[in-house]
């Protein structure tokens, strides 16, 4: 957990911001004076993430908490009830990430968003793109204070190896003029292959003008600013295109996660199952379809409730992840029912994974808010090739039907 040091002397906006910064996953370390800053600095040092700094304290109006923040290197964000342009003006020269005026709750909502998307930064690789080094090295020092990790090319030819080879980049700010391949080859090269809700692409340009600007959202990008950019729209425009790419894998796993247990669902299953039914057609590799049902289950939702039935599929979706294969597929199919493809399992091997499934889901009690429970559970299985991958789950289902007649908790397997 995170720890953010919060320096506040208003005991209200101390104690809601500490409210809303714990509910969002951090840890808070708090005081009220420049001395309990000093005294804080010594006490947790480097386990420190952010600063969250008021100017006017007792024993600070000027700003020293800031100097004092920015000399242990701790990144700072100014929260004050200070609006004064100059005053404003000097503190972000002095490496702050953003100056946040206390006005009203949405103030404070931007303030805890801030934090979150910094923190979330950190595991985030940034490319930028400028043959002018001066310009570049002065671009990724500010997306290293955005907690950035950031790479550099120096034209666009030379950005497309780093992609290529990094395969993680999220956020690119490339510039127009480049020797080799210029800002507007280069973006069109990637988007062949990378779409602009998977890597977000800022065009930066000395004396850009409208059309410049165009030409740059035309050719892929999702942003432009021109050259020279203040710092504070710079990290505006780098948090909104963050979130952007971020709300769409959101909606992407939305989409094909299954929101009570976290594994895949039916869609998600079909879409990575076939190519591996496909392998099997052509003799590459084996597959056995597995499906699987909650024994009972009616009668734990009939006498405990769903929220206590929800819970129960949860934990079991638990154990089948713990013990599944890397190489396997796992979905919910709705109710109580999951199903699993078993890739490359040998022959002789099918009978024995299943059954080893069953057994640790036996064996295992699943806790919920009205105690802990062991539930079994019944497993149909295809363990051959069909004509088509639904043939195979039906026929999985078959004997799912077969487990359940011979008395539940157990397997059923037909080649």
């Amino acid at each position: 957990m995170a720890k953010v040091l919060v320096v506040e002397d208003a005991k209200f906006f101390l104690s809601i911001l500490t409210q809303k910064l714990t509910l969002a996953g951090f840890e808070v370390v708090t005081t009220s004076t420049l001395q309990g800053m000093r005294d804080r600095l010594a006490e947790y040092g480097d386990d420190l993430f952010m600063a969250i700094l008021d100017l006017n304290l007792p024993d600070s109006h000027e700003g020293e908490v800031v100097d004092l923040a920015i000399e242990h290197k701790l990144p700072v964000v100014v929260y004050s009830a200070n609006y004064s342009e100059d005053v404003r003006d000097r503190i972000l020269s002095k490496r702050v990430i953003d100056y946040v005026v206390k006005e009203d709750p949405s103030s404070l909502d931007y303030l805890v968003n801030l934090l979150g998307r910094l923190h979330r930064n950190r595991k985030i690789k940034a490319l930028v793109v400028d043959d002018a080094s001066t310009a570049r090295l002065y671009t990724a020092d500010l997306l290293r204070h955005c907690q950035l990790q950031v790479l550099e090319a120096g034209d666009g030819a030379a950005a497309l190896e780093v992609i290529e080879r990094e395969g993680d980049i999220r956020l690119v700010i490339s510039d127009y003029h480049m020797p080799r391949m210029d800002g507007f080859q280069f973006i069109k090269t990637v988007r062949k292959t990378i779409g602009r809700d998977q890597m977000a692409i800022i065009g930066v340009s000395t004396g850009g003008s409208s059309t410049l600007s165009a030409r740059f959202i035309k050719s892929g990008a999702n942003d432009f600013l021109n050259k020279p950019f203040l710092r504070e729209e710079f990290f505006c425009r780098v948090q909104m295109n963050l979130d952007m790419v971020e709300q769409v894998d959101a909606l992407k796993e939305a989409a094909t996660i299954d929101y009570l247990t976290g594994v895949g669902n039916r869609r998600s299953f079909f879409d990575n199952a076939l190519p591996l039914y496909a392998a099997a057609i052509r003799g590459q590799a084996r597959i056995a379809i597995g499906v699987i049902d909650v024994d009972s289950f009616k009668a734990i939702n009939d006498s405990y409730g769903h929220d206590v039935g929800d819970g129960v599929l949860a934990g079991l979706a638990r154990i089948l992840t713990s013990h599944v294969r890397q190489t396997d597929l796992l979905a919910r199919f709705g109710g109580e029912e999951f199903c699993i493809l078993a890739f490359n399992l040998s022959e002789d091997g099918v009978a024995p994974y299943f059954e080893r499934l069953r057994q640790l889901v036996s064996d295992a009690p699943i806790v919920t808010p009205a105690g802990a429970f062991r539930v079994t559970i019944s497993i149909g299985v295809c363990a051959g090739t069909r004509d088509s991958l639904d043939q195979m789950i039906n026929v999985a289902d078959n004997q799912l039907y077969m487990a359940k007649r011979a008395g539940r908790n157990r397997v059923s397997i037909t080649d």
